[in-house]
């Protein structure tokens, strides 16, 4: 769990720097969108994200989320179809569904 708690810290390290001056860990939990006492949790090493906070923290940080959970980063291509799915149309939506059923393996 070490190795997500290095990632948050630096994280939060990297993001006082990017602001120019040092901000606190509330103003940093606010920024993630998550409690302070969660966050200290994360720091410490003590609790790891669920995957409720996944979606989040790979928005804000990217997919070495993955990495640092020592998690196996999914399919670039899959997750970016997923992460715009909710924005399609329901025309894309039964395109790709089609798309992917014409290629589908069947048994």
């Amino acid at each position: 769990m070490a190795n997500f708690a290095d990632f948050i810290n630096k994280k939060y390290v990297e993001w006082q720097a990017q602001n120019g001056k040092r901000k606190t860990l509330e103003e940093f939990s606010a920024y993630l969108g998550i409690s302070r006492p969660l966050l200290s949790m994360w720091m410490n090493g003590v609790h790891r994200p669920g995957n409720e906070n996944m979606k989040l923290l790979v928005e804000i940080f990217g997919l070495e989320v993955y990495d640092a959970l020592d998690l196996p980063r999914p399919d670039p291509d899959l997750y970016h179809v997923q992460a715009h799915w909710v924005g399609l149309p329901p025309e894309a939506k039964k395109k790709i569904r089609d798309i992917v059923e014409k290629y589908s393996i069947k048994e």
